[in-house]
């Protein structure tokens, strides 16, 4: 009878413990969708313009960028590898 009740109740704890193992992964592979959209956002852009270009046309760029990013820091760079 020993046996038996052992057997059941760790039978329950196993149970138990995947149950709360199932939520935790649901759980947390919901946060991580989350941060990964969070980080797509905060990654910095890079828009490589053609040489020659006016100056009107490189502020429509601006505007163009500005569009779909938002307010953001725009950095203008000759091409040249620099450390921001």
């Amino acid at each position: 009878m020993a046996e038996l009740l052992l057997i059941v109740s760790l039978i329950g704890i196993f149970a138990f413990g995947f149950y709360v193992m199932c939520r935790l992964d649901r759980f947390l592979e919901e946060n991580r969708k989350a941060l990964l959209k969070e980080n797509e956002s905060c990654e910095p852009s890079e828009v490589t313009l053609p040489h020659g270009l006016s100056d009107s046309e490189i502020l429509s760029e601006i505007h163009r960028f500005r569009e779909t990013h938002g307010t953001v820091d725009i950095i203008l760079s000759d091409g040249k590898e620099d450390e921001y």
